[in-house]
């Protein structure tokens, strides 16, 4: 006959190897996403390479918000540019359930936490909105949106601000870490790389 104390400890062996299957699950699910966001940068940085006078770079933005809404498991984001003659920043692409709703959208160069890490040019990881004071519910009560945490990192090239790439509500619910700052630097990078160069063009062509 098998005692209480046998049983009990063949439950807690079971449930340790789920914990382990589990976990195991998750660390490959991980590291797939992680060698995905390296092939997709090295692509980027080949693109953004060869990015000549007066091509279109919106496709490139599109490809580098994509890549890191995957690298960061989130739900949706947005890369704002700064408008230099209103000093407001634009909602240029966006990814999200209501991302035809935001395209286009103008925030005050200083508002939200868009605007503060453009003000202040600091990233910065947001996992409480509700009770930040940097962040403002205008944009969400708009377009019927829920901001749950967020991530904004400036956009800089030369010194100038071009713009913020902002990335929002992971899937899992889990806060946002350094880590993830850490991944989406570089694709901050190649973006400003980009539009460096579009906004060198500008200052050519005027």
């Amino acid at each position: 006959m098998i005692s209480s104390s046998s049983i009990n400890t063949m439950r807690f062996l079971q449930q340790e190897n789920r914990k382990l299957r589990e976990e195991n699950e998750h660390l490959r699910e991980q590291v797939s996403r992680l060698l995905g966001y390296m092939d997709a940068l090295r692509k980027l940085q080949r693109t953004a390479a060869l990015i000549t006078a007066g091509e279109d770079v919106m496709p490139v933005l599109n490809q580098i918000l994509y890549a890191g809404l995957t690298v960061t498991d989130s739900s949706a984001g947005s890369l704002l540019l700064r408008d230099p003659e209103t000093d407001e920043l634009v909602f240029a692409v966006v990814h999200g359930e209501q991302s035809r709703a935001l395209t286009g959208y103008r925030l005050p160069g200083d508002a939200g936490v868009a605007g503060w890490a453009a003000t202040q040019q600091r990233p910065i990881i947001v996992n409480d909105p509700r009770h930040d004071w940097r962040f403002t519910s205008e944009v969400d009560k708009e377009i019927g949106f829920e901001t749950h945490n967020l991530i904004a990192l400036p956009l800089i090239g030369r010194g100038r601000v071009l713009g913020v790439l902002e990335i929002l509500n992971t899937f899992s619910g889990e806060d946002y870490t350094e880590a993830d700052l850490n991944l989406l630097n570089v694709l901050g990078l190649i973006a400003a790389t980009v539009l460096d160069l579009l906004d060198t063009q500008g200052d050519e062509s005027s």
